[in-house]
C-alpha cells in the first residue's frame, strides 16, 4: 500500500508524533550500527562534552514527557 504524505500532513498534530514515533522504534529495532569508528569518536567526544558541562551545572536537560508536551503545545 503506498503512503500518501498529503493524507498524513492532515493528521492532527497528535497523530503525526504517534506516527514518528512508531517510525522512530521501529528504525531503532532494525538499526545496525554503520559508524566507522572515526565517527564513533567524535560522537562520544562530543557526548562527553556535554556530559562535562551538564555536570558543571552550565547546560541545562529536560525530561523527554515535558519536552514532548511543549512540542504538542507548540505545534
Amino acid at each position: 500500500m503506498p503512503i500518501n504524505i498529503e493524507e498524513i500532513k492532515k493528521l492532527p498534530p497528535e497523530e503525526k508524533l504517534k506516527i514518528i514515533n512508531e517510525l522512530w522504534d521501529s528504525i531503532e529495532e532494525g538499526w545496525e550500527n554503520t559508524e566507522t569508528e572515526e565517527e564513533s569518536s567524535e560522537v562520544n567526544s562530543m557526548l562527553e562534552e556535554r556530559l562535562e558541562k551538564y555536570e558543571k551545572g552550565e547546560s541545562k536537560s529536560y525530561p523527554w514527557k515535558e519536552v514532548e508536551e511543549r512540542i504538542k503545545k507548540k505545534y
